[in-house]
């Protein structure tokens, strides 16, 4: 095996992980936008109210059982190998999610779903791992372009899980997820190499497999990190599984409607997270000389900013267009947050660290759907301002915060 710690391993490792991730999280956003689509048309769920309820649950439970396995996935990683765990979310959904081909009724979904949030979150498992093998001074911009990699695949996955639903069926999507997250996993055992040395003792792996929470309850920056995670997940996930409803909505209202609904969905979305992408790299490039606190109020101010106009506009063009600002700023928050992560915490803890920022990200996650889907039994249209209400307020918080904080730049 290469000895990890030669430059040459470490960059071949680090591609193949970019790699990987950029395909599974291809896969992920290819079927995932389809589901509320899938509820309506394929199982026949008619009722409006019911759509959204079970929209809403299925879109959050995932992340309530993922917040709860994440910090135990975070800290085997710490004890055995941060590689292992990235190949178990990447074959463990790889088999999840192709047996959503099969589902018969929303609870059958229901189950797939949560069991999924248990096994999988793959880009908390490629965080940590990548911080793992990539030197100090690198990590910051290896970590931002790994999210331009999220972005990427997020961009990619919603076209493509779009035209597979309009010519192949929505079914389809299901198992083209499933083969992109195998091809994926087998990209990670091939080619990602790790200097597993396990952070515990033979002895303490037996009696231990909870993570610590005195480093991190001992640390200003991550509490105020972890809060600022929480809340953008939330504000990011209210208005996204309604998304593709009220895209449908827009596009009959209009004099000439789209004829392939699911396709024009994903351009909406690949749009969002095209930008995102954009962000994402820019971020990891420049932050830290522009300072990463700064840089990450902005972002959410500015998300925010852009966020209110989505609840007015009248087609899918404007909704593009101002998802794609919102997305843009939000998306740059995101590896700024991870970076600062990377730099202020010890590596011999960074899975624990990563695997609460992964749950308590998880916990935002599963309750931005449930508000998304109570506000819109009012009305579609507010789910733009309750998600814009909850970034403003973590920019708020992020900047009244960070001034009695180290500084988080690097060195």
């Amino acid at each position: 095996m290469p000895d990890p710690s030669s430059e040459k391993s470490w960059k071949s490792s680090y591609l193949a992980i970019l790699i990987a991730e950029t395909l599974a999280i291809g896969g992920f956003s290819l079927s995932m936008p389809v589901i509320p689509l899938f509820l309506e048309e394929d199982i026949g769920l008619q009722d409006p109210q019911a759509l959204k309820i079970w929209v809403g649950a299925i879109q959050s439970l995932p992340a309530v059982t993922l917040a709860v396995f994440a910090p135990i996935w975070g800290h085997l990683a710490d004890v055995f190998s941060r590689r292992m765990m990235l190949l178990r979310a990447m074959f463990g959904g790889a088999v999840i999610v192709s047996l959503m081909y099969f589902v018969q009724s929303p609870g059958h979904l229901l189950v797939l779903r949560s069991i999924q949030g248990c096994f999988t979150g793959t880009i908390a498992a490629a965080t940590v791992l990548t911080a793992g093998i990539v030197p100090g001074p690198q990590v910051a911009f290896a970590l931002g372009l790994l999210q331009t990699g999220v972005a990427v695949g997020n961009s990619l996955g919603p076209l493509m899980g779009g035209l597979i639903a309009d010519f192949l069926g929505r079914r389809a999507a299901f198992l083209s997820t499933g083969i992109a997250l195998a091809l994926a996993g087998g990209i990670v055992l091939k080619g990602v190499s790790e200097d597993a040395h396990p952070a515990q003792t033979e002895k303490s792996k037996k009696i231990r497999f909870l993570p610590e929470l005195k480093p991190i309850l001992q640390s200003p920056v991550l509490i105020t990190l972890l809060t600022a995670s929480f809340t953008i997940q939330a504000a990011n996930s209210i208005a996204a599984p309604m998304l593709p409803l009220f895209l449908k909505h827009l596009a009959l209202q209009s004099p000439d409607p789209p004829q392939y609904i699911a396709s024009a969905t994903g351009l909406v979305l690949g749009i969002g997270a095209a930008f995102t992408a954009i962000a994402a790299t820019l971020a990891g490039k420049y932050a830290a000389g522009f300072g990463y606190w700064r840089t990450l109020t902005g972002c959410l101010f500015l998300g925010a900013f852009f966020t209110v106009p989505q609840m007015f506009v009248t087609n899918m063009v404007q909704l593009a267009v101002f998802r794609g600002a919102s997305s843009f700023f939000i998306g740059g928050a995101s590896p700024v947050l991870t970076a600062i992560i990377a730099v202020s915490t010890d590596k011999k803890h960074q899975g624990s660290v990563y695997g609460f920022n992964s749950s308590v990200s998880s916990g935002g996650g599963a309750l931005g759907p449930l508000i998304g889907s109570a506000v819109a039994m009012l009305n579609y249209r507010a789910v733009f301002l309750a998600a814009a209400v909850l970034l403003g307020l973590a920019g708020a918080e992020t900047f009244h915060r960070h001034r009695r904080l180290p500084s988080a730049k690097p060195g």
